[in-house]
C-alpha cells in the first residue's frame, strides 16, 4: 500500500498518520520511549515515504523515532524552516520557529483555501504550550503568540506553591470557586478561555474575514467550552500540514 507517513515528534508524545494522497487512512499516538508501536504502525501500512516534524529535545528515544523512519521508508523529509513550503514565512526569526507551528499553519491554510480562499487564518494549538498563529489568505505566516498550555498552568500552580493541589481540567468551573479545587480549576480554565476569546476578538477587528482553527491535545476540550460555532476543531491539523508539505515537495521534485 503506497503512501506517506507523517511523524509529529512532540514534547509529550509522538503522533503519526498514514496518508494515501491527501486522504488520511490511519492515525496513532504513543509515548516516545515505546518505539515498538511506531515500528508496528510502519509494518502495518508500509509507507514508502515520510516527513518528520520534531520539537522534542534530542534524546536517544527521540533519535530512535527518526531513525526508524529513515530505516523503513525510501524517502524521508526532515521538516525545518528551510524546507520548501506552500506558504511563505514572514517571521523575523524563522530558524527559531517551532516546526509544529509551521505544520499546523500549513494544514489550516490548506483547508481554508478549499473552504474560502479569501479568509485569513488563525491557528490555535492547545498542547503543552498554547500557540496562536496568523496566516494571511495569500499564504504568508505573519507570526503569533506563545503561552503556557492548560495542563502546564495547573502543574505550575501545584509545583510553585507550598499547599495548592494538582487539579484536573475536567469538572465544575463556577464563576466563583466554592473550594480550593474549583477555585484553581475555574481560575485556570476560565482565565484561558477568556484569553482565547480576547485574542480572537482582537484579531477579528483587524482581520474581519478570519477563519479560526483549534487543535492540539486540549483542543477538543477548549472547543467544547468556547461554544463558538465559527471555530473549527480539527484533530489532525499538524498531520494534514505535514502531508501537504510532503506533497508540495514531491510535486516540485524537492525530495
Amino acid at each position: 500500500m503506497k503512501g506517506n507517513l507523517t511523524i509529529d515528534n512532540g514534547n509529550t508524545s509522538v503522533k503519526v498518520a498514514f496518508f494515501i494522497g491527501t486522504q488520511v487512512v490511519a492515525t496513532n499516538r504513543f509515548v516516545r520511549r515505546d518505539t515498538r508501536l511506531l515500528d508496528r504502525f510502519i509494518s502495518t501500512y508500509k509507507p514508502e515515504t515520510a516527513i518528520v516534524c520534531s520539537t522534542a529535545a534530542s534524546t536517544p528515544a527521540s533519535q530512535r523515532v527518526e531513525q526508524l523512519a529513515q530505516q523503513r521508508c525510501r524517502s524521508v523529509i526532515q521538516l525545518t524552516h528551510e524546507t520548501p513550503l506552500p506558504i511563505r514565512l514572514g517571521y523575523n526569526t524563522p530558524a527559531t520557529l517551532g516546526r509544529d507551528r509551521i505544520a499546523t499553519a500549513v494544514g489550516a491554510w490548506g483547508i481554508a483555501q478549499r473552504l474560502d480562499n479569501a479568509c485569513d487564518v488563525l491557528v490555535i494549538d492547545a498542547g503543552t504550550a498554547i500557540t496562536y498563529d496568523l496566516v494571511t489568505a495569500t499564504g504568508c505566516f505573519v507570526g503569533g503568540n506563545i503561552a503556557p498550555g492548560l495542563r502546564l498552568r495547573f502543574k505550575s500552580l501545584h509545583e510553585h506553591t507550598g499547599l495548592l493541589p494538582l487539579v484536573e481540567a475536567e469538572g465544575e468551573t463556577p464563576v466563583v470557586g466554592y473550594d480550593t479545587t474549583t477555585a484553581i480549576r475555574s481560575g485556570v480554565m476560565l482565565g484561558l478561555l477568556g484569553e482565547v476569546k480576547s485574542y480572537i476578538a482582537d484579531l477579528r477587528l483587524s482581520h474581519p474575514n478570519l477563519m479560526v482553527f483549534i487543535t492540539g491535545g486540549d483542543g477538543k476540550l477548549l472547543h467544547t467550552r468556547l461554544d463558538d460555532k465559527d471555530i473549527i476543531y480539527y484533530e489532525h491539523l499538524a498531520a494534514e500540514g505535514l502531508n501537504r508539505i510532503y506533497l508540495y515537495n514531491q510535486a516540485n521534485d524537492n525530495r
